[in-house]
């Protein structure tokens, strides 16, 4: 193979997040699992062997589906396992490596080897698990944290009947019923004065003029090879207060548009992946919550940018996922909240990544779901699942709160609004409890209750006289401030995004199941016979890599960049830099040599670089077609763009 094709191989980065991402499983609610809470540490030692890349495919699905869990064990030494053990609901079950034992010897143990347990869930509910081997000298785990990760996340729906809605709080009406199938959806908000709906899916951005409601006024869709349908990191999109800009996350991308075209100002490609996004209601400067791992510096971001580049003005990592980010009007002030390990409350200013507030962690081992800020900036609410109080105010000069509210049995609060006064918080819970909060006292002002009832979407008027609540039982709720029973919309779905315009006269609703991903929303213990198991789709066919034999082509170590390696899992393979500070004698020779005789890319055909250029949308664009990189998450395929995707790209 050409020197030329070797050094791209090095480049090639390969969407595996949804797959394989740690933050699949942050929520811990494992007092039926066969686990007793956190898990202590173990010690680490010189001779522990090293597992990577353990996860469950498909992580979700309905129950009669057989699930893989897999994991890679990699020894130094070439030691094999004394043992290699999946925890699963607090049962040890032996794990088999995808290749026969007797044809292993150390070379592969040193390059490593995947292991294996395959199982067909009967019913509804949790499942957690992770993985634990040993050498005979040390130990070492994956799939964990302080306690195990749960999947796959099981639901009875089949999810394929999704829809953007656009409601009369007054009557209960449907202005807008627009069906996304498949397709979850992301987010959804609404202009103050209720002109305009934005809405994301899984792989498309909507805009719809409220004056002409019979179809969107644009859509931007984005390429496939870069979203995958379900999964909890949902991304996420906001408007600005006037509806003239929109802020969007989308695969692996963040962009923003004007209201007149889906064709992008700027394009991001760069954030991974992200639970949410916000723009200032001046529309001048917007935030992105990423996902990632504690381990790598370029993800687990809060984001900071400009309307006028796609150039970040600043960025901070946590050690763990950003879950929510929200905006003071201006832009001066930005709240967001963070995930396991972190769980914590913070608070930025725009002219620098040195957070104002950090707070200690909020709860015990749960991420802090949700942080939103008044428009001055003066005050913050903040919710999450914790015995210690899941409902937080903040104000911008202490990092210790004004007031804490504990849910009964530590409900999950991971559905909260504020007003931009700062005077009233809305938040519901996974108990179905619906809660008004007035920013003076601890205890709310007015309940309702949602019997057997996941709630997972809310928001509050901005005068704070009603709230609507999205669920599990497909129905959007409308309570109205000082009266017991409320309005309820029906959908085929479960609701888990909601959006109230300004002015009130308008409710947005999505469908979908990420925000219910962690949980198990069906508790009758009711036991399927599976009399027939559901094969799924290989991994391959998902964009991923198959568990099995073909899986096992995919090691790192082998200067390759493949199937679930990232940067993260495999330095030695995805990381250029690390590559090209480790060349030894000869390969700096040939990298001199190549260099001198200009074999190195120079995009002699003019294009822009990646980040500044692909626009994509509707229209279906190529990438940067001819750079000698086949691009699939900007739409590059054999057949799209035989330059770059034939067998040696």
């Amino acid at each position: 193979m050409k020197i030329k094709s070797l050094i791209i191989l090095g480049l090639v980065f390969v969407v595996a997040f949804y797959f394989f991402s740690p933050v699949f499983a942050e929520d811990k609610n494992i007092q039926n699992s066969g686990f007793a809470g956190m898990i202590p540490k173990l010690p680490k030692t010189q001779n522990d062997p090293e597992l990577f890349n353990g996860h469950v495919y498909p992580n979700w699905g309905p129950v009669c589906q057989r699930y893989t869990y897999t994991v890679t064990y990699k020894d130094k030494e070439g030691r094999k396992p004394e043992y290699m053990r999946i925890i699963f609901n607090g049962k040890a079950i032996e794990m088999d490596p995808t290749s026969p034992k007797a044809s292993l010897g150390k070379e592969d143990y040193k390059r490593g080897v995947r292991y294996e347990y395959k199982f067909v869930p009967n019913k509804l509910g949790s499942n957690f698990y992770y993985f634990e081997a040993s050498n005979g000298l040390g130990k070492t785990r994956d799939s964990i944290i302080d306690s195990p990760d749960n999947g796959p996340v099981l639901f009875e729906s089949a999810f394929d009947k999704n829809e953007i809605a656009l409601i009369d709080p007054k009557t209960g009406k449907k202005i807008i019923s627009y069906p996304t199938g498949k397709e979850w959806v992301g987010g959804v908000a609404l202009s103050d004065d209720g002109k305009y709906l934005a809405a994301k899916t899984s792989f498309k951005i909507y805009l719809f003029d409220v004056d002409n409601p019979q179809k969107p006024k644009w859509v931007y869709e984005y390429i496939k090879g870069g979203s995958m349908v379900g999964g909890d990191v949902k991304g996420g999109i906001d408007i600005s207060g006037d509806g003239s800009k929109i802020i969007a996350s989308i695969g692996q991308s963040v962009l923003l548009f004007d209201k007149s075209s889906n064709e992008p100002l700027w394009r991001n490609d760069q954030i991974g992946n992200a639970y949410n996004v916000a723009i200032s209601r001046d529309g001048k400067y917007m935030a992105a919550a990423t996902a990632g791992e504690e381990s790598n510096p370029k993800t687990n971001l809060l984001i900071l940018w400009g309307d006028k580049s796609e150039k970040p003005l600043w960025q901070y990592h946590a050690s763990g996922n950003f879950h929510d980010v929200s905006l003071s009007d201006d832009g001066k002030y930005i709240a967001g909240s963070t995930g396991c390990p972190d769980r914590r409350f913070y608070l930025f200013s725009k002219d620098s990544n040195n957070p104002l507030i950090r707070t200690e962690p909020l709860t015990r081992d749960s991420p802090v779901h949700r942080a939103k800020i008044s428009a001055d900036g003066t005050l913050m609410a903040v919710g999450s699942e914790s015995d210690a109080g899941a409902v937080f105010l903040f104000k911008a000069n202490s990092k210790e709160p004004v007031w804490k509210y504990p849910i009964q049995n530590g409900s999950s609060v991971r559905a909260l609004n504020f007003t931009p006064d700062g005077k009233f918080i809305g938040a519901a819970t996974f108990g179905g409890q619906v809660y008004i909060f007035e920013n003076d006292k601890s205890s709310p002002i007015a309940t309702w209750v949602v019997n057997n009832t996941a709630l997972g979407g809310v928001d509050i008027s901005d005068d704070g006289s009603f709230i609507a609540a999205g669920g599990t039982d497909k129905k959007l709720h409308i309570f109205k401030k000082g009266t017991q029973t409320g309005k309820d919309v029906s959908f085929d779905e479960y609701v888990e995004e909601v959006d109230i315009s300004g002015n009130g006269k308008y409710i947005a609703a999505g469908t979908g199941g990420s925000v219910y991903f962690f949980e198990s929303i069906n508790n009758d213990n009711k036991v399927f016979p599976c009399t027939t198991v559901i094969e799924p789709k290989s991994q391959s066919a998902m964009g991923g890599n198959d568990t099995g034999q073909q899986a096992a082509t995919s090691l790192c170590g082998d200067e390759k960049c493949e199937g679930p390696e990232t940067i993260d899992n495999c330095k030695q393979d995805c990381d250029q830099d690390f590559k090209e500070k480790n060349l030894n004698p000869w390969e700096k020779i040939i990298k001199f040599f190549k260099n001198l005789f200009g074999e190195k890319n120079e995009n002699p055909k003019g294009e822009k670089p990646r980040g500044n250029l692909e626009k994509k949308s509707s229209e279906n664009k190529e990438g940067v077609c001819g750079n000698d990189i086949c691009e699939p998450s900007l739409g590059e395929n054999k057949q799209s763009c035989p330059k770059d995707c034939s067998g040696e790209n």
